[in-house]
């Protein structure tokens, strides 16, 4: 039951971490909050009764372990007379705990394995801290950098074209906006933080919709007795999601481009134009699923229309929240 007691201590643990790494001047409290982000993420994923939960919460456990230790001796190699390889080891613990490429494998497993509300949680709010202290604390100009950036932005574009879960579809959509936030991180944290709420959103959209009709692989989608303002609002929500204009998930997606063009980074902005691509196209494969049977009730579930909560987020998932949008 997600307002138990116990599981809102955690929640707020979560939100007390962030908080904690915003504030912090120094890599050790950054670590400290990082830890307490990781711990209280644990109950979220054990909220669902399963063998496949408790598998994923040790996966994510030892993970998260092992990034953190790998944060700490970048931390403490600055102490010594070895910065770039302390920065470095940084950004490789760093790298693991954002689920980049090619340190995602274990994104994917515990995706599997999670409701939507945690799956949410891994996709977004699991970011914050090990971005931010990316943003503090390391050099991102060097190579590295790009090759985890570029990386993150080919593996999530192309591998998922393979599958046929909506859980890995969206993870590997994730994994290609990593790709996105680290180059927007690499200009301003403003860039950052714009690029990360839109995602946020319109991800959000998206999820409620699939959590509401208990959609968790490609092929129950023509079998839904979807209503077609519901179909149209998931076509919309997916587009958005993957940066089509006019919707407002292409706006960051045109602000980085720019930006890319005019610090001369040609070979990120072609891969990024590229792999967006390929992101759209399997979130057509998504909406085509949907589409196909026309609409036909082959199933008996429920066709009440969507809360007014989930029609406000898709309101600004593809609009932004302004009527005159599209004017």
């Amino acid at each position: 039951m997600w307002l138990s007691p116990s599981l809102l201590l955690m929640i707020i643990s979560i939100v007390t971490s962030i908080c904690l790494v915003i504030s912090s001047p120094s890599l050790f409290i950054s670590w400290i909050g990082l830890e307490l982000n990781t711990l209280a993420f644990l109950p979220l994923l054990l909220s669902k009764k399963s063998k496949l939960a408790s598998e994923a919460s040790i996966k994510y456990f030892l993970t998260q372990t092992l990034a953190s230790v790998l944060i700490l001796v970048g931390g403490l190699w600055f102490l010594a007379p070895w910065g770039g390889l302390a920065t470095l080891t940084l950004l490789l613990g760093l790298s693991i705990k954002l689920g980049a490429a090619p340190f995602h494998s274990w994104v994917l497993s515990i995706a599997e394995a999670s409701g939507w509300v945690p799956l949410f949680a891994l996709l977004t709010i699991q970011k914050i801290n090990p971005l931010l202290m990316l943003w503090m604390f390391c050099h991102l100009s060097m190579p590295f950098f790009y090759v985890v950036v570029l990386s993150s932005l080919i593996m999530g574009g192309l591998a998922g074209l393979t599958q046929t879960s909506v859980r890995s579809i969206l993870t590997f959509s994730s994994i290609n906006h990593v790709g996105w936030l680290m180059t927007a991180l690499s200009f301003s944290l403003s860039v950052g933080a714009y690029y990360f709420l839109i995602y946020l959103t319109t991800l959000l959209c998206s999820i409620l919709i699939f959590h509401m009709f208990n959609v968790s692989h490609i092929n129950q989608l023509p079998l839904l007795s979807f209503k077609p303002s519901n179909q149209m609002l998931l076509f919309f929500a997916l587009l958005s999601l993957g940066g089509l204009p006019p919707f407002l998930g292409f706006l960051p997606k045109w602000m980085i481009l720019q930006l890319t063009v005019s610090y001369s980074l040609l070979l990120v902005g072609g891969v990024m134009i590229s792999m967006s691509l390929v992101v759209l196209f399997f979130y057509l494969r998504l909406m085509f699923s949907a589409f196909m049977m026309g609409g036909v009730n082959l199933t008996t579930l429920s066709s009440d229309p969507l809360p007014f909560s989930c029609l406000l987020c898709c309101s600004l998932s593809i609009t932004g929240g302004y009527p005159d949008y599209f004017l």
